[in-house]
């Protein structure tokens, strides 16, 4: 190269250091953000302002660092319950307005629900942990308040890793999983590319990892068209499931709006109903199944009115 050109070579050549700098300082930035805001944003953490319960609602909470956690219970009263489903919401789901649907549920069907930590009226800050050991803690207060009624765990998107998890936990008659996945870090880490997700992420939700020790009766719910889990995902996850799989598919719905049509409760309930009667183990309360442990969580359950 010609002297005459080496004083342009140079400006080229620092501007192309500085524009690299910038692009992987951007990068780190990027990386940073996600890093410290995923709980949020995985869980897609908003609160909501304070309402009243729909009808035949009832409250339930426990101490958790920063407040309470909430949980939601229809047929409190036990009048003529026989079966219950126990539903983890999915990603950012608006609980209150899920149960709107109850009223699709079949006779002697009862339903609870609650808000992970940092969603909706529930406080904290959410976490992969904090929803399995809530999700715990509930259904034990559950399965003491409802003695005799057929408890069946119901798992929406983001929840189904949560409930997977809870079967190794906690005894109940069936396990249901609407549009599940086998790991969300796969799941997210097509959307993200370029980020090393493996070592960001502090909460993976691997389900396959997670089923092997699943024994309760399984059905697997998937909506006819989903952008949000393809459908390999599932089928991953099931062809991973030690033991049989029902499925069904609800025509004409996707990922959002396959809990608003009453097939979806109609499936849910028929596969609850008829799962075949057995004496669950003894819930442990000093030891038999110990609830997981979550060192941040008080693990003081408290009544709580309706909200305001």
């Amino acid at each position: 190269m010609p002297d005459l050109d080496a004083p342009r070579f140079t400006t080229l050549l620092r501007r192309s250091f500085a524009a690299s700098l910038l692009t992987a300082g951007g990068f780190v930035c990027y990386w940073t953000y996600l890093a410290v805001n995923q709980e949020k944003l995985l869980f897609d953490a908003r609160r909501r302002p304070p309402r009243d319960l729909p009808e035949g609602i009832v409250a339930y909470s426990h101490t958790v660092p920063g407040g309470l956690f909430r949980g939601y219970v229809y047929h409190a009263d036990h009048e003529g319950v026989r079966d219950l489903l126990f539903y983890l919401p999915g990603r950012g789901e608006d609980v209150l307005e899920t149960l709107q649907y109850v009223k699709w549920l079949a006779p002697g069907m009862g339903f609870a629900t609650f808000d992970y930590r940092g969603l909706g009226h529930s406080d904290g800050m959410p976490s992969e942990a904090a929803a399995v050991a809530d999700a715990s803690q509930f259904l034990l207060h559950i399965r003491r308040a409802f003695p005799g009624v057929r408890v069946h765990v119901v798992g929406r998107s983001l929840g189904t890793g949560v409930a997977i998890q809870l079967a190794d936990l906690q005894d109940f008659e069936s396990l249901q999983l609407i549009t599940p996945y086998d790991s969300l870090l796969e799941i997210v880490r097509k959307r993200f590319p370029l980020v090393p997700l493996r070592q960001l992420m502090r909460h993976h939700f691997d389900s396959i990892s997670h089923c092997k020790k699943v024994v309760q009766s399984t059905k697997v719910l998937l909506a006819e068209t989903d952008d949000v889990v393809p459908h390999e995902c599932s089928e991953r996850l099931m062809a991973a499931w030690p033991g049989p799989v029902s499925l069904q598919t609800i025509p004409g719905v996707d990922h959002f709006t396959i809990v608003e049509r009453p097939e979806t409760w109609q499936a849910l309930c028929d596969f609850a109903q008829q799962v075949p009667h057995h004496p669950p183990e003894r819930i442990a309360v000093h030891g038999e199944k110990t609830p997981p442990t979550d060192h941040s969580d008080t693990g003081v359950a408290l009544p709580l009115p309706a909200a305001r």
